[in-house]
């Protein structure tokens, strides 16, 4: 293939009943104590699925200033060809069924990727909900993003050196799952009252000079977008609720009141639960 030539990532998005098939049979490897099932850099998800699949999670590998993203991601389309993880002939190919999503015609595709490589790529591609968490630790960030579906979830963790690990845990096993993420170091102890703050007030508030971690938490489905704020102090944690994201022009900051708390083990799982995706998704985990 001449690096010149379109890659899947420059047309519009396509799933097939072969990209369908793999995205269930990754949803059926959830466990209670889940593996990472792969593991793709920045590079190879660039080379993929395009810049808008980093959008979300971010790419901080590719994002530094001294590495060039063309030969980046030219290298790593070698090395997933290597590994046959992606097939660039026509020799060996499986039959990719029906266009179940998109237009075109499968059968024209340039490269066919390793079933579960396109799996998890399709889950990447079509979730029913998604949960964007953003973490600073010791001016380290990290992001964790859940794609979820009635039939199960699909865990991505970004490491700061730009690795995406993928995991398929429990649906049911989520909230504490990210109240671990938030709490990294487990220091919730007792709910506290709840107080309403302005959005200028939150950096200005007694005791976040301890904080630990401070992570961002976005929930994005069918209606409103709905975010938190997890702040997790050497003695407690304290939760933020900014509420729903509503489109359109944002009121002054001053105008805009949040409500915060410091929140036990027991009370952060349950928030977090709440923040879930409501839709089908939440109600096949019922």
């Amino acid at each position: 293939m001449t690096t010149d030539a379109p890659t899947p990532a420059d047309r519009p998005l396509a799933v097939t009943e072969r990209d369908m098939l793999g995205a269930l049979q990754v949803l059926e490897l959830a466990s209670e104590d889940p593996r990472v099932q792969l593991v793709l850099s920045d590079e190879e998800i660039l080379a993929l699925d395009g810049e808008e699949s980093l959008r979300a999670l971010g790419s901080p590998y590719l994002d530094q200033d001294a590495v060039h993203r063309e030969t980046a991601t030219a290298t790593a389309l070698r090395g997933l060809i290597a590994r046959r993880m992606v097939n660039p002939t026509d020799s060996g190919r499986e039959d990719e069924g029906e266009l179940l999503i998109g237009e075109g015609d499968p059968t024209a595709r340039l490269i066919q990727l390793e079933r579960g490589l396109a799996g998890i790529l399709t889950l990447r591609r079509i979730p029913e909900g998604m949960v964007v968490v953003e973490r600073m630790a010791s001016g380290v960030r990290t992001t964790l993003g859940l794609y979820v579906f009635a039939g199960g979830v699909l865990e991505e963790f970004v490491a700061a050196d730009g690795l995406h690990h993928f995991t398929v845990p429990r649906r049911e096993d989520l909230p504490a799952r990210l109240a671990e993420f938030v709490d990294p170091h487990g220091t919730a102890r007792e709910d506290g009252p709840v107080e309403e703050i302005s959005i200028a007030q939150v950096t200005s508030l007694d005791g976040l000079e301890d904080t630990r971690s401070v992570a961002t938490i976005t929930c994005l489905d069918e209606g409103p977008a709905r975010r938190a704020t997890v702040f997790a102090l050497s003695d407690r944690v304290r939760l933020v609720d900014n509420g729903t994201l509503e489109s359109g022009e944002e009121a002054p900051e001053v105008q805009t009141l949040l409500a915060i708390s410091d929140v036990s083990p027991a009370s952060l799982r349950e928030i977090l639960g709440g923040l879930l995706p409501q839709g089908d998704a939440a109600d096949a985990a019922g």
